[in-house]
């Protein structure tokens, strides 16, 4: 069977829509009501209008901390509503991430939420790929950023205390991290992604990273 082409590579498209939203609630992720009318995919008409309620999440930071010398990744542990609400395991396995700031790069951003969460310094950083988690319920986009990192450094307890954080860094063998993924033990969909990207091309990536960075010392 052939692959489905319209004509380009695969991935998103544009398609035209009108949108007003209202908004319902303020808080950390405001909540909105959208009253929508898309094209239709066909080139028939329109659909709409119609209601979609979404959260308003910006732009996150996700960052996958390698060591390369001890071939561990660091993870961290904390507490998440959503695990509690649906399963036994409210304290969840994670990947470092966080918000970017207003007029902080992708890059900076990702430093200090590794800073934030493990007591890590990166050593040296890159882009791995964007992902929109749950673009069905939220507009949050998040970039996925690899660290190479010092595990012998990582900080026994982390978080800040005015955002009420309570994060247990975590070193982890990488065939430790696969496994708990292909398991079902850990969920979070971060990990997850981040982890498959991982084992297709994290250690290759990490190790051009670190040429990168032996040559850019003085």
């Amino acid at each position: 069977m052939k692959g489905v082409t319209e004509g380009g590579p695969l991935g998103d498209a544009p398609l035209g829509c009108t949108i007003e939203v209202t908004r319902l609630a303020e808080g950390f992720r405001p909540l909105e009501v959208a009253r929508v009318t898309h094209d239709r995919l066909d080139g028939a008409g329109t659909l709409g209008p119609m209601t979609r309620e979404v959260l308003r999440c910006g732009t996150v930071a996700v960052i996958i901390p390698y060591d390369p010398r001890s071939d561990r990744l660091v993870l961290i542990r904390q507490f998440r509503i959503g695990n509690a609400l649906r399963t036994p395991h409210a304290g969840a396995l994670e990947l470092p991430a966080g918000l970017i700031d207003p007029g902080e790069s992708v890059l900076d951003g990702a430093r200090r939420e590794l800073r934030e969460e493990t007591g890590l310094e990166a050593e040296a950083l890159a882009p791995a790929f964007d992902m929109m988690p749950s673009p069905g319920l939220c507009d949050e986009y998040a970039h996925i950023v690899i660290a190479l990192v010092d595990a012998s450094r990582l900080a026994a307890a982390a978080g800040l205390a005015d955002e009420h954080e309570d994060i247990r860094p975590l070193p982890v063998p990488v065939d430790e991290a696969l496994d708990a993924i292909d398991a079902g033990r850990a969920v979070n969909g971060f990990l997850v992604a981040g982890l498959f990207w991982f084992a297709r091309r994290g250690r290759e990536r990490a190790a051009a990273l670190a040429g990168q960075n032996g040559r850019n010392r003085p």
